[in-house]
């Protein structure tokens, strides 16, 4: 009688291989409004409030007797800045103020600001400063201006650290009386400039061009020096994102 032997067949089970790991795509996040003005809601005890909920009002500030004017034009209502002095003797000056904070302070982000200007060759006398942080010879600058040769709209930064400056001007005069959005970008390597959508100068800055200081922001002039760049024109919508 022969003998049979079984052998018994082990299957060894092998675990399937994990699939690869996917990175979720990047998603840019959306630019951060941290200050916006439009005067709709007038002057309170001295003060416009910023609408962006970050709570830098701007206060109201003036030397010898100026004033800033809250007018109402159709459903909207904008801020109106003290004439052009004369070449001689005092008039009253007037500017808008608001606190240093961290948010006003770009470093290297991508950042923005904004405004929109009604204003004539005649309001023009040298230069206009509109809005900025910072002073021109101190620490470092982020500034919206306009020439008084061709009432051509800048916008300005200067390093910290470096002294540094660049600009980027626009296409076009805007001193024509009628009103102008010009907003200001620094994005990476370039600063930027365009009026109503018209793209202007752009200009290539160093990615590490930082600007960040203590100086409060200031809407509608630089200080009160005796040869500071005052505004006399008008001002709506002026705003600030990040990001």
């Amino acid at each position: 009688m022969r003998m049979f032997k079984l052998t018994t067949l082990v299957l060894l089970t092998v675990p399937a291989l994990a699939a690869p790991a996917v990175a979720a795509p990047s998603v840019d996040q959306p630019p951060t409004l941290v200050a916006r003005y439009n005067f709709d809601g007038g002057a309170v005890a001295g003060k416009i409030s910023d609408l962006s909920g970050k709570g830098s009002s701007l206060t109201v500030r003036s030397a010898d007797n100026g004033t800033v004017a809250i007018n109402t034009e159709g459903a909207g209502r904008y801020a109106s800045f003290p004439a052009l002095c004369p070449t001689t003797g005092t008039c009253g000056r007037a500017l808008l103020e608001a606190p240093n904070a961290p948010d006003l302070n770009p470093g290297i982000r991508t950042f923005r600001w904004a405004a929109s200007v009604r204003v004539t060759a005649a309001q023009l006398r040298g230069k206009a400063n509109i809005m900025q942080k910072g002073l021109a010879g101190a620490a470092s600058v982020w500034k919206l201006q306009l020439t008084g040769k061709t009432g051509r709209a800048q916008c300005i930064m200067t390093g910290k650290g470096t002294g540094q400056t660049f600009s980027a001007t626009s296409a076009k005069p805007v001193a024509d009386g009628a009103w102008k959005k010009i907003v200001c970008e620094r994005s990476a390597t370039s600063l930027s400039i365009s009026v109503d959508g018209e793209a202007g100068a752009k200009v290539t800055i160093p990615a590490t061009l930082a600007v960040d200081n203590t100086m409060p922001l200031r809407v509608g002039g630089p200080n009160f020096g005796a040869s500071s760049d005052m505004y006399h024109g008008q001002l709506d919508d002026v705003y600030i994102q990040v990001g």
